[in-house]
């Protein structure tokens, strides 16, 4: 029988597993599989370690504050390879605007981001704008058109992230919106859409009609 490669074996690992070793490189102190059940215990949700900060993670048994630096490291490095590279083409769907905007679903607080669009609807620039705390961010509209008028911007895209997970409008948000998008259209420039991110995937006002 063909021994399988260290590369075959690790695609079958769970991510408590690749963790695990990425962080018992080198120690005699804890096995892998000691480590990776500690892991398991703690989330329910592996991706939920996305959440945590590094006081969380020293809860855990086996990780000191060494560990829990390798661990942010790790996750920095995954968030910033989510990334999408710069995507030129026009702008026709919810989804495509999506692409700009994925990476809202991890940071565990707030941010509101402005995607801004020429007259064909192609991306000048896009921008984080507002960040707050785990329940809401204060935005200013007079910011988010003045930056429009920076990049001569005849559309603009406008996204959150709800870090509760919940892809449902607030009160706040649909006020919000209403308000931006009546500013904008005095200055002829359209709102859009508006987005809301969570890990789940993402709510858009203008294809439930709210735009």
């Amino acid at each position: 029988m063909e021994k399988q490669s260290f590369y075959e074996a690790s695609r079958q690992w769970s991510n408590a597993k690749l963790l695990s070793f990425v962080l018992n490189a080198g120690t005699k102190y804890q096995s892998v599989d000691e480590l990776e059940s500690a892991l398991n215990d703690h989330f329910l949700d592996f991706n939920s370690i996305l959440q945590v900060d590094e006081d969380a993670l020293r809860e855990i048994k086996g990780i000191g504050p060494v560990k829990a630096k390798q661990i942010m490291a790790v996750l920095a490095l995954h968030q910033a390879w989510s990334i999408p590279k710069p995507i030129e083409t026009t702008i026709r769907k919810s989804q495509d605007a999506y692409a700009h905007f994925k990476h809202l679903q991890f940071p565990a607080h707030e941010e509101f981001h402005v995607l801004y669009l020429n007259r064909a609807h192609a991306p000048l620039a896009c921008h984080q704008l507002f960040r707050g705390g785990l329940t809401g961010t204060v935005t200013d509209v007079r910011l988010i058109l003045k930056k429009a008028l920076h990049w001569n911007a005849t559309a603009i895209i406008v996204a959150h992230n709800h870090p509760s997970g919940a892809l449902v409008p607030s009160e706040n948000d649909k006020r919000m919106t209403r308000k931006l998008s009546a500013a904008a259209d005095t200055l002829d420039i359209k709102l859009l859409d508006h987005l809301i991110v969570a890990r789940s995937g993402y709510f858009s006002f203008s294809d439930q009609g709210l735009l």
